[in-house]
């Protein structure tokens, strides 16, 4: 019985970490946005750009529905990651109607957000087994989160 009662308390405890959690990222969205930092649709979309490939670059309409936003969404994006110098808007080499969109050398080479610095170190506290568990909690609460209304 003893077992039961420790397990129990472990996922409680599990709960009210999570709980924690999505406070504690709603207080960092809050601060972010009071300097202008880049936000979370910021770093997605500079992970989609520079991941595109080559020969497949990044465009403006395939961002947004990456991102699953409008096009004057992404419109407003692509100028603060322009005046950030994170981004360069060219001519579509096959069709000067259209737009690429490709990171500037100064990010490519630009080390990782802080709270991934930070992270990165947090993960490396635990091993690959505990990792594994952890990540497949961490999916599995990302699926029930995309299942909500």
């Amino acid at each position: 019985m003893k077992m039961n009662i420790h397990v129990r308390t472990a996922k409680t405890d599990l709960v009210a970490r999570v709980d924690e959690l999505r406070r504690a990222e709603a207080q960092l969205a809050r601060r972010l946005a009071a300097v202008r930092a880049p936000n979370d649709t910021d770093r997605e979309a500079m992970r989609y750009i520079v991941d595109a490939p080559a020969d497949a670059p990044a465009t403006p309409g395939g961002l947004a529905a990456h991102l699953n936003v409008s096009t004057a969404a992404v419109t407003s994006l692509l100028r603060r990651l322009r005046e950030r110098g994170q981004i360069v808007v060219a001519a579509h080499p096959d069709d000067a109607r259209s737009k690429v969109l490709r990171p500037t050398l100064r990010d490519l080479h630009s080390p990782a957000d802080e709270l991934t610095q930070r992270v990165e170190e947090i993960e490396s506290e635990f091993t690959p087994e505990q990792a594994e568990v952890i990540g497949r909690f961490l999916r599995r609460l990302i699926e029930e989160i995309g299942k909500i209304p």
